[in-house]
């Protein structure tokens, strides 16, 4: 519209912005479709790389199926494997258990063999067993002996026993009495015995501190039997 040399022009940014925005889009519309059209003459196929990705995600979800089957079965063979140790484990300690009672059903029938008939045909008074075994603290043991005599033999016997252990002390030899290191005996270090067939005795002493004990001496004394004298190395025996 002019009016004298005035032009009035109208102006409408929207439309402008509108035509911008469809040109990108169709160009990149463009490009993208050339980019399809290039891969689709080069071979490739989108419908292809989708069934591809299909079939991959199946073999993944087989592979993670067979993965636990595997897990599974390694975790059986396990405590498969278990089951076996802990049963070879109980067999061997039933096993070690039954040997144990065996050999002490053993010395058992040997003591009382020795009882009913001694090996050398005499009835006497006998030292049968002397054995150590570790005592209430350190330094403390227990010493244990069993007198026996003959069933042949129906009177009772009774006498004492002396206990001495030899050893050293500084590297020097020394030798100890039951006074010296046990209490509650008497006054001359003797353990008084009275049985007729067997007694079992025991006395826990104290060594001193710095003492190596090497052998235990017993004797033991009755007033109708000839006195028997027995020594033995100093072995500590653990309890089964």
């Amino acid at each position: 519209m002019r009016t004298g040399q005035l032009v009035v022009r109208f102006h409408s940014p929207l439309r402008r912005r509108a035509l911008s925005a469809g040109a990108a889009i169709a160009t990149v519309l463009l490009l993208y479709g050339m980019f399809e059209w290039g891969r689709f003459e080069g071979g490739y196929s989108k419908f292809a790389e989708i069934q591809r990705r299909r079939e991959l995600n199946a073999q993944v979800e087989g592979l993670k199926d067979q993965n636990e089957k595997l897990r599974a079965e390694v975790a059986a063979a396990q405590l498969a494997r278990d089951v076996d140790r802990k049963s070879y484990s109980d067999v061997e300690k039933t096993l070690a258990d039954l040997q144990a009672q065996l050999l002490k059903h053993r010395e058992e029938l040997s003591f009382y063999r020795g009882i009913v008939s001694p090996e050398d045909g005499i009835g006497g008074l006998k030292l049968q067993r002397f054995q150590v075994a570790p005592g209430s603290a350190d330094l403390h043991y227990r010493l244990r002996l069993v007198l026996v005599q003959s069933m042949r033999q129906e009177a009772t016997v009774s006498g004492a026993v002396t206990i001495k252990i030899e050893g050293t002390q500084d590297s020097h030899p020394k030798e100890l009495s039951l006074v010296d290191i046990a209490s509650g005996v008497r006054a001359d270090g003797q353990v008084p015995f009275q049985f007729r067939y067997f007694q079992n005795l025991e006395q826990e002493v104290a060594l001193p501190e710095g003492f190596e004990p090497r052998a235990v001496d017993v004797e033991v004394r009755s007033g109708r039997n000839p006195p028997v004298r027995e020594s033995y190395p100093w072995v500590v025996q653990n309890e089964t």
